[in-house]
């Protein structure tokens, strides 16, 4: 690979983390609009709707190996969400948010076992640092630390993003990027109306604040920076994409700061410090 594509890919995968970052203030003043699940299933049908527009162009290479990898994508990618959204009703949202976070530690755990690829000395650096980082920026420990169901459901979440990271690295170098973030996207879709449908009502005011947010979070955060992480990570490696990943919260911290007024505290500044120098 040339070192000039994997600096674009990282820069390129930068700038989706800075999206999604962007996505934790949205989807805060959200979810008083719309409940959880449609929340997530109607992001990913306006993102697959969005994308569609691209691909049409592009679906006579469409084959059944995209269709397969494409929808083990989106089906482990929406198994995350789930898993998330379960364990934040038992949990705190600041275990939850470093829990999450140790995606970071397990994709170079899982590409070194399946792409029998492991990290360089650096790489683990980088992961023990941001692994530092993402404590001090969301664990509240004055309370006393205890693994509840949640802590475990939240963990299932990290481990399938994760997976979903590898599992790109494995395949998306021998197929169409956009193709392959549509058939993820679109199962996601699928999956995410499906399960509304059954357990939750559907909304029912769309004011203009609930209709933009639904657009950044299903054009930005959806369809490109998915489109955009599947390309990425055709020039760089699975532990590097976990650890850029990784800056997510800082990003989710540094907007909320701006856009909810929320308070840095030394000990958060402390953490993206860390997670910046991983």
């Amino acid at each position: 690979m040339s070192q000039n594509k994997a600096r674009l890919a990282d820069l390129s995968l930068l700038g989706s983390t800075v999206i999604w970052g962007g996505t934790f203030p949205v989807i805060k003043l959200l979810v008083g609009q719309m409940t959880p699940h449609y929340l997530v299933g109607i992001r990913f049908l306006v993102g697959f709707l969005a994308l569609t527009v691209f691909c049409l162009p592009r679906l006579r290479r469409l084959d059944g190996r995209i269709l397969k990898i494409g929808t083990l994508l989106g089906l482990v990618l929406w198994g995350g969400y789930i898993t998330q959204t379960m364990g934040l009703q038992y949990t705190s949202a600041s275990k939850g948010g470093f829990i999450t976070g140790l995606s970071v530690v397990f994709v170079p755990i899982l590409s070194a076992l399946w792409l029998k690829n492991p990290p360089r000395p650096s790489a683990v650096w980088g992961v023990v640092l941001a692994t530092a980082g993402l404590a001090f920026l969301s664990l509240d420990l004055s309370t006393g630390f205890s693994v509840e169901i949640g802590d475990l459901l939240i963990l299932g979440s990290a481990v399938l993003w994760a997976l979903q990271v590898v599992i790109v690295a494995r395949y998306a170098p021998q197929m169409d990027s956009l193709l392959l973030a549509w058939v993820q996207i679109g199962t996601v879709a699928v999956a995410g109306m499906i399960f509304a449908g059954v357990t939750e009502s559907p909304p029912i005011e769309w004011g203009a604040s609930l209709i933009l947010g639904l657009l950044y979070l299903a054009v930005l955060a959806t369809a490109l920076s998915l489109a955009v992480q599947i390309w990425s990570q055709k020039y760089t490696s699975p532990t590097r994409v976990g650890i850029i990943l990784a800056m997510e919260p800082v990003f989710a911290t540094i907007f909320a700061r701006i856009f909810l007024g929320e308070v840095l505290s030394a000990k958060a500044v402390a953490g993206c410090g860390l997670v910046l120098a991983g």
